[in-house]
């Protein structure tokens, strides 16, 4: 098992290059592993050289390409000492399938979802991103429990809210999420309507993101590796939809169940306070003397009249244009007190926990891939005019390498 967390490790520092476009060494790769280089150097040549793994300009360098879109299972498959491939039970087959099925689901949901003319594609993408979680739950509890225990007595397939409550916590907001997505899709009929869809598009994107995590955590690799990241993007900003225009148009007894649906949704997303629920809308003003810092523009208009307010939601690709090699690139190029390499990089992220901010001035992620501020670099630099700051970092990132032994 030691040996399998080792070579998954040795997956990840190899996705994160591939990302990140990253031309690498075997140095680097064990500064950011537990292996030796005789080890890494074995792997690479006997294991992923010109399969996963080739040369980048010098027989010392070398790029990824393919290694991304290999779940951990895959690539500890690929990393097999064995010359014969492993046969696979029935309950490894099937866990595959309910994998699968549920990638193709959550797929579905999203292209369905990204078609402005199906006018029931709200309705539609519930049903499928259901059934995708349904298929991803079933598959976890098949792993940790066993065949069985994904069926009833009489022999049907477990429903979808006992799967939530094996595998998920009941104050966990990722549930919340999903109990709530699982309601509108058992009241489709009165509550999934366009008109509520900048409603539903904010529980809708939280329900997409919670899907990547747990689904990458499952299987290592994200599940859209090599695809367009807009898929994701499904907030629509929009005012709340009028109850009296949607009972003129739908009736009494619909207008009351999204009343009441809307009023909890509210609530619930009050109490729970978390982006797992839902993705807020909101914007912050602030007195700036430069206009490219704000959020939103305020123009006094000719004699105080006609004020004009010019909403500008930041870009995260415009606030942190870094990647992880971009950034380490900039942060050389700016400094003279020595050539920092990427382990190094890596062992201050960690130290000042850099790595735990997923949306900061510093660090943002998007679709799992860490990128970087204007404001990060000059942090960077800066502190590395401090004597030992570096060194210390290096030292902190030993220490962990020591304990994982």
């Amino acid at each position: 098992m030691a040996r399998n967390n080792n070579q998954i490790k040795l997956a990840e520092a190899l996705r994160e290059f591939e990302v990140n476009g990253t031309v690498f060494t075997a140095e680097m790769i064990v500064e950011q592993t537990v292996y030796k280089q005789k080890s890494v150097n074995k792997y690479i040549n006997e294991k992923l050289l010109d399969k996963y793994v080739f040369h980048a300009g010098s027989r010392a360098k070398y790029r990824c390409e393919g290694i991304a879109a290999l779940s951990n299972e895959d690539f500890l498959a690929v990393m097999s000492q064995s010359a014969k491939a492993k046969n696979k039970t029935p309950e490894e087959q099937f866990y595959e399938k309910l994998i699968g099925r549920s990638l193709d689901a959550f797929t579905l949901a999203l292209e369905v979802y990204n078609r402005p003319s199906m006018k029931n594609r709200v309705e539609a993408f519930t049903i499928m991103m259901v059934n995708a979680w349904e298929l991803l739950l079933k598959a976890e509890v098949l792993k940790v429990d066993g065949y069985e225990k994904i069926f009833y007595d009489d022999d049907r397939s477990i429903s979808i809210t006992d799967a939530v409550k094996r595998r998920l916590q009941e104050k966990d907001p990722v549930r919340i999420n999903l109990e709530t997505l699982i309601n509108l899709r058992d009241q489709a009929v009165h509550l999934l309507i366009p008109e509520l869809q900048s409603q539903l598009s904010r529980l809708f994107q939280a329900t997409v993101l919670n899907y990547q995590t747990r689904y990458k955590n499952e299987m290592g690799n994200a599940p859209l590796s090599g695809q367009s990241v807009g898929m994701l993007s499904l907030v629509l900003d929009g005012p709340k939809p009028e109850i009296a225009l949607i009972q003129k148009q739908y009736g009494k007894h619909t207008a009351n169940s999204i009343s009441k649906f809307i009023n909890q949704f509210d609530k619930t997303a009050k109490e729970v306070d978390s982006t797992e629920f839902t993705i807020p809308i909101d914007y912050r003003l602030a007195l700036v003397k430069r206009e490219d810092e704000s959020d939103l523009s305020l123009s006094a208009g000719d004699e105080g009249e006609g004020a004009i307010i010019i909403t500008k939601t930041k870009d995260p690709e415009l606030t942190h244009p870094y990647r992880t090699k971009e950034a380490l690139d900039e942060i050389n190029n700016r400094q003279k007190v020595e050539f920092i390499k990427s382990g190094a990089f890596q062992a201050v992220l960690n130290k000042h926990k850099v790595n735990k901010q997923k949306k900061s001035d510093y660090r943002y992620e998007i679709d799992g891939i860490p990128r970087y501020s204007e404001k990060f670099i000059v942090w960077f630099v800066d502190n590395l005019k401090q004597s030992n700051w570096l060194e210390s970092a290096k030292e902190f990132r030993r220490q962990q390498l020591r304990k994982k032994k």
